[in-house]
């Protein structure tokens, strides 16, 4: 069920306020923002979040995931491994020293096509750089194995730059 909300500065909210006051209404909304049912499935997914302690279980898999993401870090095609909870991105480069982009782009979106192969999902996002984002309810044998098929999917685009010559 989709449901939005947003979080403005004092400033914008005391501008949108002196203009809800001239036209008589608050002129704000989304389309889902108020809906009963996307309501009512947003109340019980905060009540699943507070009763099965996803916050702490989030908090308590983080440092096995960062440890498996910082790890890849030693990849010849990983210029920086980074992470935050159970986020984590893979910055993409031709050159570990200088930190140089590719002479052929499209790496990061290669390695999302082999990670799929390998049965993992990520994106590739802005620039060459891929992102991580798991299920919340992740157990840390899939952490591993997540990150194992990761492995064989930055090996498998490693041999691809190299026999594309994309790194110039």
């Amino acid at each position: 069920q989709p449901i939005g909300a947003v979080m403005i500065g004092e400033p914008m909210y005391q501008a949108m306020l002196d203009e809800s006051r001239k036209i008589g209404t608050f002129g704000h909304g989304y389309t889902y923002s108020g809906h009963p049912v996307a309501a009512a499935v947003a109340i019980k997914t905060l009540e699943i979040y507070q009763r099965e302690n996803i916050v702490g279980q989030v908090a308590a898999k983080a440092p096995r995931f960062a440890a498996r993401i910082e790890a890849l870090a030693d990849h010849p095609l990983v210029g920086d491994a980074r992470a935050m909870g159970l986020i984590g991105a893979l910055e993409l480069v031709a050159d570990k020293a200088s930190k140089s982009a590719f002479a052929k782009p499209g790496v990061a979106a290669k390695v999302a096509a082999f990670a799929e192969e390998e049965g993992v999902i990520l994106r590739a996002v802005f620039g060459e750089t891929v992102a991580i984002c798991p299920p919340l309810i992740i157990s840390a044998a899939d952490i591993d194995e997540i990150f194992d098929r990761l492995g064989r999917a930055l090996d498998r685009a490693e041999a691809w730059v190299q026999a594309e010559g994309a790194r110039g």
